[in-house]
């Protein structure tokens, strides 16, 4: 088997890593694997929705994305056997089905768990409250600041999400309109712009994506984090991180309805309409998905989405990894937060972000960002 194959991935110091075993498929199977574009998702997103045809093989997706990605992604019912799948935990192989057909074989799972220094914070919080005092009392900038999120894009986004669904407001009821005119809303986008507006967070997170938070924190300039299983292996490298030896881990805080939620999803392969055709591209789809790339990413931190890495993995651990992973778990089972799935859900996301952004800044009020927010995606639910 010959010939080449042109791909799509999601770039970053958590997902890289994998791509070093392309070199080995190629000389194993004789298949170039031309890596076309690379970018955070938000680019990779906004970069497959431009063009008029997509002209890749495979690219990644993610559940909450791959509704909107239809038209060009190709399903894998009677593509994939079934005995490929069986190791798969069947919530990731549901969150990757559209309509009851599977356009997606799942790479990790993501849900946050609260990071932070134990050389500064003996006992994680037990409520956004308390975390919000700790945030304060460890609040030292320039040095280290009290609590990091992101600030921009999809990670802004779900960190709203989370703080307004565990105060009891509704991002996405059965019409899909906001209910978030209400105290749970208003205490979620409080506190985020209380955050900024303390100087509890860095002057330029509202600049910060996923990975500059993350390397904030690893550097040791904040006392505590939100963050996902993929930079696991980054913040215990003594040779990267000022925090390898300090690291304490704790799902997140309850919130004012009495519940603590992470917002959670997978990251995906999938095969284009375009590449469906090609052997060439559904081997390297299994290739990427399979139990040895997978337990090699599991042991940089994410969570296995195969249960047999995930049985390696509680054997191979150090007790500390092993306390992570049953954490991982039981957020999963009890507190995971997962969108609805829907063609029009990254216009939604977009909106969000934006508005959630400027009332942080201050450049809207609480109640208008929260009417705006309402307003603008009741348009795009009813296709305005």
């Amino acid at each position: 088997m010959s010939g080449e194959l042109k791909v799509a991935l999601i770039s970053g110091p958590a997902y890289d890593p994998l791509y070093e075993c392309l070199p080995a498929f190629t000389a194993e199977t004789g298949i170039r694997v031309n890596v076309a574009f690379k970018g955070d998702h938000p680019t990779l997103n906004h970069h497959l929705a431009a063009l008029t045809e997509v002209p890749y093989d495979l690219v990644s997706t993610h559940t909450k994305y791959a509704p909107s990605q239809l038209e060009f992604l190709a399903p894998l019912d009677g593509l994939v056997d079934e005995s490929a799948l069986e190791d798969f935990v069947p919530l990731l192989l549901n969150l990757a089905s559209v309509d009851g057909k599977l356009y997606a074989i799942p790479r990790n799972i993501d849900v946050r768990l609260l990071h932070y220094r134990i050389d500064l914070i003996a006992k994680p919080p037990s409520t956004w409250d308390d975390l919000l005092e700790l945030a304060r009392r460890e609040n030292a900038p320039p040095e280290h600041y009290g609590f990091l999120f992101p600030g921009r894009e999809s990670g802004l986004f779900g960190t709203f999400f989370e703080l307004a669904e565990m105060a009891g407001a509704r991002l996405f009821p059965e019409n899909l309109v906001p209910e978030i005119e209400n105290e749970g809303g208003r205490w979620a986008l409080e506190l985020l712009r209380t955050f900024y507006r303390e100087g509890l967070v860095p002057t330029e997170l509202p600049d910060w994506h996923y990975d500059k938070v993350h390397e904030c924190f690893r550097a040791g300039r904040a006392a505590m984090v939100g963050d996902w299983p993929g930079y696991y292996a980054l913040y215990r490298d003594a040779g990267l991180s000022k925090v390898h030896d300090r690291l304490g881990l704790s799902p997140y805080p309850i919130g004012p309805a009495g519940k603590s939620l992470a917002y959670g999803g997978g990251h995906t392969f999938a095969l284009t309409k375009h590449g469906v055709n090609k052997p060439e591209a559904l081997k390297l789809l299994l290739h990427l998905t399979a139990f040895e790339q997978q337990l090699a990413e599991a042991r940089k931190g994410c969570v296995p989405v195969r249960r047999s890495v995930m049985r390696q993995m509680q054997m191979e651990a150090d007790d500390a990894n092993r306390a992570r992973l049953a954490m991982l778990e039981e957020v999963i089972a009890k507190h995971i937060l997962i969108p609805p799935k829907f063609a029009r859900y990254p216009e939604v996301e977009e909106v969000l972000w934006r508005t959630v952004q400027q009332a942080i800044l201050n450049q809207v009020s609480v109640d208008d960002a929260l009417k705006q927010m309402r307003e603008q995606i009741s348009r795009i639910v009813q296709g305005d």
